[in-house]
This record gives structure tokens, sequence and C-alpha cells, in this order.
């Protein structure tokens, strides 16, 4: 069976005492792993996830690992030449997959929009337009729709998200569930917006990485 060894998580600290960064590893043996590997955002390019993978390797070695092995998803490959210039090589590899439902586990049951949605800035609704969301702010209206309708209505906007739409029911009471998605996605740098709805929770992530947040939420 595979096991984690404590040694195999690594951490980076700045200045102040606060984590810059960590690797997680993890040795099974016969392979090593790099589980995650993850620098602060604004402490990037200063050699610290090189110094966390050469520590890493320093480790495996130490207790006989002969070979270690990472993978990447395809919406993060340009992260690739970071790891070709540390000497990782790619391989031709099947990758399967399969969730386990636990009695303990809700099925959030997160659904993909195909369509891009924006957040347009408007004095008033435009007619004939529809909206997805209205919010009323002392700045002003903010109008949730697809990238689509916004541009037929030539309103400004600044970034474009998907929407995934949590299709379990979920009570207005209820506390934990968007935070304990919005804390995954967060990890990985994904920003998240939510409205919440009379039945269901919605979420707007950044457009280009919209596949890796939706498995990210299918494993929660």
């Amino acid at each position: 069976m595979a096991a984690r060894e404590p040694g195999l998580v690594l951490v980076d600290v700045d200045d102040q005492g606060q984590i810059a960064g960590a690797v997680l590893g993890a040795y099974d043996g016969r392979r090593g792993w790099v589980n995650r590997l993850a620098v602060r955002s604004d402490m990037r390019g200063r050699g610290i996830a090189t110094k966390l993978m050469a520590g890493l390797e320093e480790r495996l070695t130490a207790i006989g690992c002969p070979k270690i092995n990472l993978l990447i998803e395809a919406d993060n490959a340009g992260v690739v030449p970071f790891y070709q210039a540390l000497g990782y090589q790619a391989d031709d590899l099947i990758f399967m997959e399969k969730y386990l439902a636990t009695a303990r586990r809700r099925e959030l049951l997160p659904e993909l929009s195909d369509e891009p949605y924006v957040f347009a800035t408007a004095a008033s609704p435009p007619p004939q337009t529809a909206m997805f969301a209205a919010i009323l702010e002392d700045e002003g209206l903010t109008l949730v729709m697809t990238k689509a309708d916004a541009d037929r209505a030539r309103l400004e906007y600044s970034h474009v998200a998907a929407r995934i739409t949590l299709r379990v029911n979920s009570a207005w009471a209820e506390i934990g569930l968007t935070a304990a998605v919005s804390r995954v996605l967060a990890d990985v740098d994904i920003s998240c917006n939510v409205i919440a709805g009379a039945a269901h929770d919605h979420l707007f992530v950044d457009w280009p990485r919209r596949y890796h947040a939706l498995d990210l939420i299918r494993q929660l």
C-alpha cells in the first residue's frame, strides 16, 4: 500500500513566517510521486518551486526511491517547461479514474454551462435582453449574463467566466457548502464568484480553467 512519508511534505516560508510554497510528495515503495506543488502567487519567480523540488528529490533518493512521477492536467500545461528544465520527461500513459460514492459523501452534481458569462455594468437593464442575475449596489448596476447577450447589448465587461451550477438542493441555512468549494478552487488559484438562488448555488469561475474547476468540484 502507498504511504505518505511525513518527511516528503516540504514547506517554504517568507520573511514574515507565512507559507510561500509547498510540495507534497509520496512514496509507494516503487515510485515517488509529486502530488502537489504550489507557490503563492506573489512569491513566484524567485526559485522557490525549484528549491522545493530539489529538496523532495533529495529526500526520495535518501529512502531508496529510484524514480519520481507526476501528473499534469491539460489546462495546466504551461508548467511543462518548468519540469522539463528539471529533467522530467513526458511518457505515453493511459490515465484512468473512478469516483467512489460513500455513505458520507454528498454529491454536489456540478453542471457546466456551455456558454461564457460576464459581469457587465449598465445604467439600467437593456430592453429585451436576458439576464441571469442583476445586482444593484451603491456604485451602480451589475448584470450577470451570457457574453453573447452582453455583446449584442454593447455592454462593457472585463472578465469572462464559466457558470457551474451545483444541482444538489441546498438550503438557505446550510453552512459550509460553497465555502468548501471555494477553498478547493482557491488552493489552485481559480477565482470563484458565488451567486445563491432559492434552489441552487451558481459558481462563476475563470473561463480558461473551467474544466479543471469542474473536476475539482466533482472530487469533493
